[in-house]
């Protein structure tokens, strides 16, 4: 006897600043590919990956968005939407930690969810492994 399985579809944004790694983070996630060679996003770009939870199969649309300040006006056409944002820093810089509040209220402006208080959003550090940890920073 087979059983049907539900589907639902899940649209993750991820932001952060230029050259925190969430390109790199998308892609070693759903692609299990790593580059060392960097480009800077342009807009924006996304991804799916299918994943089996609980006998419903999950699709995660994956919204990588370009990190410089110039294309944050294209936000409220990513953003609109959104089941979760996931927010990304690089260990080994200050100023990316620093600037996740302002990532994290640009979201909630634009995408407008019907209740900010419990939106859910992930705080992922990147970049653990450049210079084998020596370059980490305090926060």
């Amino acid at each position: 006897m087979s059983t049907s399985r539900r589907r639902t579809l899940l649209k993750v944004i991820v932001l952060g600043d230029s050259g925190v790694g969430k390109t790199s983070l998308m892609n070693q996630y759903v692609h299990n590919k790593f580059s060392q060679q960097y480009k800077a996003t342009i807009g924006a770009d996304f991804v799916t990956k299918e994943v089996l939870i609980e006998d419903r199969l999950v699709t995660l649309q994956i919204w990588d968005t370009a990190g410089q300040e110039r294309f944050q006006s294209l936000g409220v056409a990513f953003y609109r939407g959104a089941d979760c944002c996931v927010l990304v820093y690089d260990v080994n810089v200050n100023k990316s930690f620093d600037t996740l509040n302002t990532w994290h209220d640009e979201f909630l402006n634009q995408a407008s969810p019907s209740d900010p208080k419990t939106f859910p959003f992930i705080l992922l550090g990147n970049k653990i492994d450049v210079d084998g940890g020596k370059s980490r920073v305090g926060f």
